[in-house]
């Protein structure tokens, strides 16, 4: 560089005579543009060459059957039964769980079968083994409930600015996938609650069994196909198992998985999950060099880090006058947003027959908004993290959000006579909003009960299918906040989600339970897919149940409400009621109808008659009692 003054600048010639102040500033453009070259060059280059990210297709990300709620429910659809029951996205895999209770399993059991089967046959598009899962477990017997959070966790290379200028990368590609948890906690939620009567390889080997003779593809499951058939045209070496003759399989047609049939024989012969997360071991080297060769940083290294998080599960006394406790999730999920929100509601009295009355629903809907503020305040601090003042300032909030005295005084800020800005709400930055998802409910004989919702994200994960192994990788990366991603209103992200290695994205799960303490007998056991809209579908589906005294039916039938806060919008879906929205926009609510975005199954357990209902309306879905 030496003699670089006398050296004409770009465009001038030497003879060309500029101020010192002049030749600073052009120089500095040239290496501010050199700069913005390289960092472009940068983002070209770790793009992987050969993978060409999809369009978003116009479904939730949970894609719903072509239907939708309704005020006329047909009844047919109800399951009851003494002995135990299954509400599932899948009326064969709710049976699968059935028939595990009749060999003696528990309701722990049941569930491992039925969630494996889930995340195999028509909804694999939304859970499965490569992704993960919260549990809410009760042993009848035992105090309490157990929190299982089987989140998954981000790699050891994860770091905060890791999708910064590529943020489509945090949905698509390897780059979106974290290290799955979902089976190491279905094997915990077996140690920890199963009967011991059926061991863990004849919990799996029905869904092998299935997946080997061959399932037949619903309606479901063919318009998942549908929404992204040039991908699969694109990539169709890593996804054989979804064509025939040259074409996506049609509704009708018979799907074989047999590499994940082998993989899931595989672990049920090791009997544990073990196996799974072995960085020697016949799968994880496998799942981590594809998600490399799709650009990712997972490594087989990372899946024995892996931790689930086992711990007592989040309660809520006595809720609607009764002695009724309410036990959901803890971890990475929004247990706790939930429990804020049945608190503020119950600081009014029930509301018998008031569904859809216009000052119950206004309260309802202001909870909810207050039930995202709570949200925005949470986040994972990580359980292999050494951060004692991060995890005591965690602490501590969350101790605040859940007290009575909170929940009491934010309930007497609700204004009957109008809605208020979204500041009066005094939320944190929005973090991320996470997407699709599956639930089930299990009861058995025993008065055992599990509520478990799964996921892997956006349709089909971050769409990373090995072909080795047969498992369908999840997108959970996107789940964290990313810096340079604000949200519609120009919030910056949640700081309280940022990622880190081993860290877990926070989720809107709530798998709940409820008690009746006066009996010690379950009452209820409910959980919802659907994103950011799962925790206030949870939310009316208890004030549905409890404060409005209507049966499961209706629950889950009815059209429902949401707000998130941001954006300033009450979704009602359709179909709803002229004069409710006419009075909710006089309150001050921007009403939006829509098209239904939740799915919901659950379980009521009333003079020794069990019920189960699945959303048959908006996902298909099918109960199985005995």
């Amino acid at each position: 560089m030496d003699g670089f003054e006398d050296q004409p600048l770009l465009g001038l010639s030497a003879g060309h005579k500029k101020s010192p102040g002049l030749r600073y500033r052009l120089r500095t453009k040239l290496v501010v543009t050199a700069v913005a070259l390289m960092a472009l060059l940068v983002v070209y280059l770790s793009w992987p060459s050969h993978y060409k990210p999809p369009d978003l297709p116009k479904y939730p990300a949970h894609v719903p059957f072509i239907g939708g709620p309704t005020w006329n429910p047909q009844t047919n659809l109800t399951a009851r039964g003494s002995h135990g029951g299954v509400a599932s996205d899948s009326a064969l895999c709710s049976q699968l769980g059935v028939e595990i209770l009749k060999k003696g399993g528990f309701a722990a059991d049941a569930a491992v079968t039925t969630c494996l089967c889930i995340g195999a046959t028509n909804t694999m598009f939304s859970a499965g083994i490569g992704g993960g899962a919260f549990i809410t477990t009760r042993k009848h017997g035992e105090d309490g409930a157990v929190s299982i959070d089987a989140r998954e966790m981000a790699p050891a290379k994860a770091h905060k600015d890791m999708f910064n200028g590529r943020e489509v990368l945090s949905k698509f590609g390897g780059l979106a996938v974290a290290i799955p948890g979902e089976l190491q906690g279905l094997y915990e939620l077996h140690r920890l609650h199963g009967s011991g009567k059926v061991s863990w390889e004849e919990l799996i080997m029905p869904v092998v069994d299935i997946l080997e003779g061959g399932f037949e593809v619903n309606e479901l499951l063919g318009l998942a196909l549908s929404a992204y058939k040039s991908y699969f045209h694109d990539y169709r070496r890593d996804w054989e198992f979804v064509f025939k003759d040259g074409r996506l399989l049609r509704p009708g047609e018979l799907m074989r998985r047999p590499q994940l049939a082998a993989t899931l024989r595989q672990v049920a012969q090791n009997g544990s999950a073990t196996i799974f997360y072995d960085p020697h071991g016949p799968i994880a080297p496998h799942l981590a060099r594809q998600v490399q060769r799709m650009g990712g940083v997972l490594q087989a290294e990372d899946f024995a880090r892996y931790q689930a998080v086992i711990e007592p599960a989040l309660v809520m006394n006595n809720f609607s006058r009764r002695p009724l406790d309410i036990y959901t999730s803890s971890g990475a999920s929004s247990g706790l947003a939930l429990l804020s929100g049945l608190k503020i509601i119950d600081t009014f009295e029930p509301a018998k027959n008031k569904d859809f009355a216009v000052r119950e629903s206004h309260r309802l809907v202001e909870t909810m908004k207050w039930l995202a503020s709570v949200r925005s305040n949470l986040g994972d601090v990580g359980v292999l993290s050494d951060n004692k003042t991060a995890r005591e300032f965690r602490d501590a909030r969350y101790s605040r959000l859940a007290s009575e005295e909170w929940c009491g005084a934010t309930a007497g800020k609700i204004n009957d006579n109008r809605t208020l800005p979204w500041q009066a709400y005094e939320p944190a930055y929005q973090p991320n909003e996470p997407h699709g998802t599956s639930h089930l409910s299990v009861v058995d004989r025993y008065h055992n009960a599990v509520s478990l919702t799964t996921t892997v994200n956006l349709l089909f994960g971050s769409l990373v299918h090995d072909p080795v192994t047969g498992i369908i990788l999840n997108d959970e990366m996107d789940d964290f906040s990313i810096p340079t991603s604000k949200n519609a209103f120009g919030l910056q992200p949640s700081v309280y989600n940022y990622i880190e290695p081993f860290k877990r994205p926070l989720s809107s799960t709530s798998p709940s339970i409820v008690v009746d303490r006066a009996t010690g007998k379950v009452d209820m056991v409910i959980g919802a897919a659907g994103g950011s809209r799962i925790t206030t579908a949870v939310l009316e589906a208890l004030v549905r149940t409890y404060h409005y005294d209507m049966g499961l039916v209706e629950t889950i039938a009815f059209p429902r409400l949401h707000h998130q806060l941001l954006p300033e919008t009450l979704y009602v879906e359709n179909p709803a009621r002229e004069e409710f929205v006419q009075g909710m926009k006089q309150l001050g609510h921007s009403v939006e109808m829509i098209d239904h975005s939740t799915a919901m199954n659950g379980i009521r357990l009333q003079n020794d008659t069990i019920t189960a209902l699945s959303d048959y309306w908006r996902k298909l879905g099918q109960a199985v009692c005995y």
